[in-house]
């Protein structure tokens, strides 16, 4: 499967997949192109009753976004799937994974991303809670760019399983864990000063709001880090695990619990 419009107002991965619809593939295996929450994608909201991504595995009795989990958990079962999202962060793309699925790793890692994120113990109920799903970041909301790169990492997600003849561009990324949440204080203002997925030492000024900076108190990296992507935070304090798969499984998978 290739999923697009988990979120109603991230629209790179929607053109992708309706690009990729239409397009003359010389498919060798079924492959589902989905729109996954449309109502949400014609309204230009995120969601309608609740986030669909955070709403993994979902309720048959449940709400709108629900329910749409419910449906398309039942299908992601057995099922390699790649979750199509936008950002209003940089750089892109990058994958999001969950530690508790391994195959998810072993996928990610093969997908010409430089960064692999593993988001155990936050934003639970993503769609990575199903089976060897893979959520790719894949460039700034309602952008041509974010369409343009969307569509390449589905061509590579199908070559890499088969669907499509061909190679896909070699895989060699840095793993990551995400962890807490920054909150974002009151302010009418936010300047980010740091990079996604660069250290920063203790006792750095990562931010400012109206002016007043805010300071590292632990070392941390950086992910998702935005002045306006977020209501409530900033982005999240993130964790370097490895620069390889083979020690990014060791530091990941037998560590279930955290």
């Amino acid at each position: 499967m290739v999923v697009g419009g988990v979120h109603g107002d991230e629209t790179g991965g929607v053109r992708a997949v309706r690009r990729l619809r239409e397009a003359d593939l010389d498919l060798k295996r079924g492959v589902a192109f989905v729109v996954a929450n449309s109502a949400a994608v014609d309204a230009g909201k995120r969601y309608l009753d609740s986030d669909l991504n955070r709403a993994f595995p979902g309720n048959r009795a449940g709400n709108h976004e629900e329910q749409l989990a419910a449906q398309l958990s039942e299908l992601i079962q057995n099922c390699p799937t790649l979750s199509l999202h936008g950002t209003h962060s940089r750089p892109t793309p990058f994958a999001l994974i969950h530690r508790s699925r391994p195959q998810q790793l072993d996928l990610a890692a093969q997908m010409p991303v430089p960064y692999v994120v593993d988001h155990w113990g936050v934003n639970e109920g993503a769609i990575t809670a199903c089976g060897i799903s893979v959520e790719i970041e894949v460039g700034p909301q309602g952008t041509e760019e974010a369409a343009g790169a969307a569509e390449k990492q589905a061509y590579a997600f199908l070559k890499l399983t088969g669907a499509l003849p061909g190679e896909s561009p070699p895989g060699d990324p840095d793993y990551f864990h995400m962890a807490d949440p920054i909150r974002k204080p009151p302010g009418r203002s936010y300047e980010v000063y740091v990079k996604n997925f660069e250290y920063v030492p203790t006792g750095t000024a990562y931010a400012s709001v109206d002016g007043e900076e805010l300071v590292a108190d632990d070392p941390f990296n950086p992910i998702l880090m935005s002045e306006d992507g977020y209501s409530d935070i900033l982005g999240y304090r993130g964790t370097k695990i490895a620069e390889s798969l083979e020690k990014a499984r060791e530091a990941l998978l037998n560590k279930k619990g955290g």
